[in-house]
Formats: C-alpha cells, structure tokens, sequence
C-alpha cells in the first residue's frame, strides 16, 4: 500500500488496466487448471478420510441377532412362492402375496394407481404390510421395500422372499420399539411413489395420476431399507445404492452402520453401487479405481435419477440406501446365501430401532471414493467456486477492452506524462444487441422445455419429433441474430466512414465519440457472467451437476472467439453445436446403445414421474447460453 500510494494516479490506473487486460485471462486459465486438478486430487487417500459412525445410538453389529437358519429355510420355501405368483397379472399377484403377509400375522393390504405421462400409461398395485411393535406407540416406523422388478429387469425373487421371512421372524420378537412396514411396490419407480404419496397424505386424482388411498398404516417413517436382490441364487458382494432424486444423499451414518455390520456381524465383501474392484498394492490403479468410484458416484447425482427406489424416500427426509446383490462368477470372495442376508438385514434394522430422532450427527454433503473413503464438503466445494471464478476474470478482462482503457494505456506507454483521461467514456458499449441476444436464447429455450414436456394430441406424437422442433425453433433463432448483427455492422461500417469524413476536415475534434466495442465482447462476457453464476449457485444444489457443466463448457467459452477465417468459426460453430442439448443427446444415444427416443423418454419421465431438474436446467439455462455463445463466434470480428 505504501508504494501504491507514492504512484500518481495516472501510474496506478496503468497498472490496473494491464493487470485487467494482460493478467487476468491468464489468471482465469490458471485458476480452470487449478480446479480441474484440484477435482482430480479429491480420490487421492491424501484428500479423503476413513468414515465412522458419528451417531452413537445407532451401535452397529452389537445386538444378538435372532435370525436363524430355519428363517433362511422358510426364506427358500417363499422363494418358490413368489417365483409362481411372479407370473400372474399385478393385481393377483398383489392379492396372492397380501395373503402370504395376511397368514404371517402382519396386517396388510394393497393399493392401486394409474399413472398418465407424455410417453407412456402407467398402473399397478402395491402390496404393504405393518408390523406393530410390541414396545411401540405407532408414532415411528421403519421400512423395508422391494420392487417386483430388479434393477436387473427380472423378478426381484429373492427380495421379496427376504420380506416374507424378516416378517415372520419379526412376529416372534418383543424388543422393537418401532414399527415395521413392508412394502413390494410394482413397476419401476412409480409404484412406491404413489405409495409414499398416499402415506403422507399427498394423494393427487387427477387425469394424470390416481392413488389409492391406504387401509393400513403406521407412524413417521425414520429410515428405509430397498432390497434388490434379483433372482434365486447365491451372490459374490453385496452393492450400496445411494444417489437420490437431483442429487440428494442419505446421512452418511446409513451407510456406515451397514458397512460396520458387514465387516463383522455378518461378513460379506460390501462395494459401492455394481461396480467389484479389486484392492492392489499399486498406489496408481488403487488412485484410478477410487476416481472411477466418485466418477460413477457424481454421474448419478449429476442425472438426478434416483439410482433405486430408496430415492423417492429422500424426497420425504427419510434416509434411505438400497442393498443390490451382486452375482459376479469367479469373483475371488466368498459367496454368500439368504441366511447371511437376513442376518445383516436384522442387525441393520436392530440398529436404526435405537435412535431417539432422525439421523444428523454425520454427513449429508459427501463424495465417495469407497465404502470406507469420504470427501467432505469442505473439500469438494472450493475447485467448483474456483471454476466459477475463473470465469469472472475473463468476463471482467473483456469488459476492460470494451472501455477506452486500452487507448488510455496505450497513450500513457508513448507519452509518461500523461494523464488520466475524461472521467466519461468516449468509446460506447453496445449493450442492446447483446441483452437482445440473451434474452431471446433464454425465450427460445424456454420455448423448447414447453414443446418438450406439452402434449398437443397431434398424430405421430414423439419425444423426438418435440426435440426436432426445439432445434428449429433454436436455429431461428441464431440465424435471426447473426444476420441482424450482420446489418448492424454494415450499417455502422458506413457511419464510421462519414465520420471518419468529418474527423478529416475537423482535426482539432479530440472529445469526437470513439467507434463502439464489437458486439461479441460484450455478448462474450454476458455468456461467462452467466456460466459463473450457473455454475456457483448450481453447486450448492446438486455439485455433480454444477461440475458437469463447468467441466464441458469451460474451454470452449474462455476461448472461442470470432474469426475472419471462415473455417475457424466453423469449426467453433459444430463444437458448440456438439455440446448443446441436441448433441449431448445424440452423444449419450451412442454411447449407451440406446435409441434417441428412448434417451428423451427416460429424461421426459425423470421430469414428469420424479420431478428431476435436469431438464429444465438444460432447456432453461444450459441451452440458452449455449445458443448465446453460438451466436457470438458467428459475430462480425469488428
């Protein structure tokens, strides 16, 4: 501060302007490269710690459990039960296995629902059954559900006899003190939706959705098991689901309390989500293995699908995981049976039956590298902060080369006496065409996110037909702009040369207006201010998806620009082109094997059964910058 202060100002406004003009674009590139590293740093064991159960009620692994082998025996015996009724149509099955729970002991019923969206007609009928607790007062409950339908697409057999045995065992026990519900839920997701909609009272008759309301029920749920253990055989390891709807994540000491009780009351080889990667002593591949984890871990958050049916009880504050059987033939570890299953199950259940309140003395903000190696947030938060910053920089160093301040600098560097200049601005800033520009991007994608999710009833109706249409009315829209600049600066071509007529017979004129900053610099950093505030607020709203966007969108946006080579600005145009939502669409169609119609219908359900946000997100804020920087490569140069 001290030499700063001796400096004239002349001397302090020069080193400001070429920190902004000169400095700061570096500075933004080193700061995206300082975050991508930083990203990749947080697998490293340097950067995560060892998880531990913070909640001490919840004692993992020290009660005595009760399940036996003969509960294994009747959990076979179910099995062939559930494979006969698995054939018949939902609403015998329902009735067939509502008297299976009925001759337990258990109070039970079904409920059916219907399910209209802008692909397809939905309807099924859920089973549910409670089990009052002999030391409850109905006010708590605890859950464990299932699905006819594995994430495997065959018939969840195994689960659902697992359901029928821990009823019948839980029958001959007077120690709980909450309540059990079980529940085997039809379809895909929406079966338990409607479900959990009609327990808390959220039933909606409407021609979209129907929900029967429920007979039987129980007190505020408190945790929630999903089993997904798909058909009739043994399994190698045992895979924790966890991702729920836009991101969301259960308290930590879930997952912990079940990773205690498999390291010891019932011992199987426990793995995050489907994935079976071996330990080695190779500090390298060991890194690579724990980034593919956390990898794995952010794409699911980042789609905000549910990765399990434990999903839709996070959308209730209800902490939930779900325990997915992995039958993986000559896996090196050993296999396990419905015995060693039922054992961890229990000794889970006998846990979450200690707590006093709702899980919250571990984590609610975590990244996974492993089932025992956790990222706090503290971490994971700055490189995001630091992306958006980067940014900011660049918007600002552009923002600086649109004022007169590179003519100053450049008089003060040929005459050092010089001073400051008027304190108004004589070289204007265009910031009508480029506001235009934005808002128009931010109507034409709103625009598409209606046509996408509106169903008109006209023939021949498609999710890929909307998207076709979304991109028309999108390349109108560039292509109105670009032509409209493009008279603009013909028209301003012409000023310039009559002024520049009259400057020729006026010399002495040294206040005359300068000519206005290009329209793409100012539209540039309208289109980084809006990525950096995207990407900021998105992270403390879902951090996977936040990272996604920054990461596709950082390089192409600090530095396209246009060109007077034709083939440059072309070759920007089809870049821009491949990472809009049309061209991401395509890329994920390719690289799943999947039709595009398939693609947009999974998205439009995600949107419509679950409320995601990821497709409002790209038609509403993704999309319109992305057009606002397509524009602005195909601007005239100057």
């Amino acid at each position: 501060m001290g030499i700063l202060s001796r400096l004239s100002k002349a001397q302090r406004r020069q080193i400001f302007g070429s920190f902004v003009l000169n400095w700061m674009p570096r500075l933004s590139i080193l700061l995206a490269t300082v975050s991508f590293l930083w990203l990749l740093a947080l697998p490293h064991q340097g950067y995560s710690k060892r998880t531990y159960v913070s909640e001490s009620a919840l004692l993992p692994g020290n009660a005595n459990l009760l399940y036996q082998w003969t509960d294994s025996m009747a959990a076979e015996a179910y099995r062939e039960t559930v494979e006969r009724i698995s054939t018949l149509s939902s609403l015998e099955r329902a009735q067939a296995l509502e008297r299976e729970f009925a001759e337990i002991g258990l109070k039970a019923a079904t409920q059916s629902y219907t399910l209209n969206t802008s692909t397809a007609s939905k309807s099924g009928v859920n089973t549910y059954a409670v089990f009052y607790a002999p030391r409850s007062d109905g006010t708590e409950a605890l859950v464990l559900s299932a699905s006819w339908t594995s994430r495997d697409k065959i018939t969840n057999t195994n689960a659902v006899a697992m359901l029928l045995s821990l009823g019948k065992m839980f029958k001959r026990t007077s120690h709980l003190s909450k309540d059990i519900v079980f529940v085997v839920s039809d379809g895909d997701t929406e079966g338990l939706q409607a479900w959990l909609k009609a327990y808390h009272g959220n039933e909606q008759n409407t021609y979209e959705r129907s929900e029967e309301a429920l007979r039987v029920r129980s007190g505020a749920i408190q945790a929630a098991l999903n089993l997904d253990f798909a058909g009739t055989g043994d399994y190698n390891a045992l895979g924790i689901f966890f991702e729920g709807v836009n991101g969301q994540l259960p308290n930590l000491d879930m997952i912990n309390s079940v990773a205690d009780i498999a390291a010891s009351v019932a011992p199987v080889e426990l793995t995050l989500h489907d994935e079976l990667v071996p330990m080695t002593e190779n500090v390298t591949k060991n890194y690579i293995n724990s980034l593919k984890r956390m990898l794995y871990m952010m794409k699911y958050q980042a789609v905000g699908t549910p990765t399990g049916n434990h999903g839709l009880y996070l959308k209730y504050k209800i902490d939930a995981i779900t325990l997915y059987g992995i039958d993986k033939p000559g896996w090196h570890s050993q296999r396990f049976n419905l015995f060693r299953i039922g054992c961890l199950i229990e000794s889970s259940i006998r846990s979450l039956n200690n707590l006093l309140e709702h899980l919250h003395q571990s984590f609610f903000f975590y990244l996974l590298s492993g089932v025992r190696r956790y990222t706090s947030i503290g971490l994971y938060m700055p490189p995001v902060i630091i992306l958006g910053v980067s940014f900011i920089c660049q918007a600002l160093s552009l923002w600086g080369v649109s004022s007169d301040l590179p003519l100053e600098l450049e008089a003060m560097a040929r005459n050092k006496n010089a001073v400051v200049g008027l304190p108004y601005a004589r070289r204007a800033r265009s910031v009508k065409v480029p506001a235009a520009v934005v808002g128009l991007s931010f109507v034409a994608g709103l625009a598409s996110f209606k046509l996408l999710t509106t169903q008109f009833g006209f023939p021949g109706e498609t999710p890929l037909l909307k998207l076709v249409a979304s991109v028309g009315v999108c390349s109108m829209l560039v292509l109105s702009a670009v032509s409209s600049a493009q008279v603009r600066h013909r028209i301003l071509k012409m000023q310039a040369a009559d002024k520049t007529k009259k400057d020729v017979k006026t010399p002495n004129n040294q206040d005359s207006e300068l000519a206005p900053a290009p329209d793409w610099i100012t539209l540039k950093t309208f289109v980084l201010a809006l990525s950096a505030l995207v990407v900021t607020t998105l992270s403390a709203l879902n951090f996977s998806l936040a990272v996604s966007i920054g990461v596709v969108i950082v390089w192409p946006y600090l530095y396209f620009k246009p060109s007077r080579l034709m083939p440059l600005n072309v070759i920007q145009t089809v870049i821009l082109a491949g990472i809009s939502p049309p061209g991401l669409v395509l890329f994920a169609s390719w690289w799943y094997t999947m039709d595009v119609s398939l693609v947009l219908g999974w998205v439009l359900e995600g949107y419509e059964i679950l409320g995601t946000w990821l497709l409002p997100t790209i038609c509403c804020i993704y999309w319109p910058i992305n057009l606002a920087a397509t524009v602005m490569v195909l601007l005239p140069v100057s």
